[in-house]
């Protein structure tokens, strides 16, 4: 499968089954497939994948809450991929910023003293 589609690095898939049921609602019923580039056994493919929504859930509770990106109304072109970006790309400066532990107090750090915006702006990598 590998060579017929030209990803040489594939070792390996898997398949995914779940089920969500809400209150008074009927159960629903998904199926995932996931290439991988190396053998796992189906507990390891099920924790790799569930640990990837557990960042990618959290990135974008830190994009809604911190940056309030729900109530951004760039709709247009390139805008809302652009902004995308730029958020992100301050999220990883924040986080790579010594300080207090939580980005919404770095990011108010950062608006009250010019000195620690300086050192923030120096950990662009």
């Amino acid at each position: 499968m590998a060579q017929q589609y030209g990803f040489p690095a594939i070792a390996a898939f898997g398949r995914i089954d779940s089920r969500r049921a809400n209150a008074g609602k009927p159960a629903k019923h998904k199926v995932r497939y996931f290439l991988a580039s190396r053998q796992l056994s189906a507990k390891r493919l099920l924790a790799v994948v569930l640990t990837h929504w557990g960042i990618e859930n959290n990135l974008d509770w830190v994009l809604d809450a911190v940056f309030d990106e729900d109530a951004c109304r760039s709709r247009e072109d390139h805008a809302p991929e652009n902004l995308a970006v730029i958020r992100k790309l301050a999220i990883n400066i924040l986080q790579a910023t010594p300080g207090p532990p939580r980005i919404s107090h770095k990011m108010l750090q950062a608006r009250w003293n010019n000195d620690f915006l300086l050192c923030t702006l120096a950990h662009i990598r």
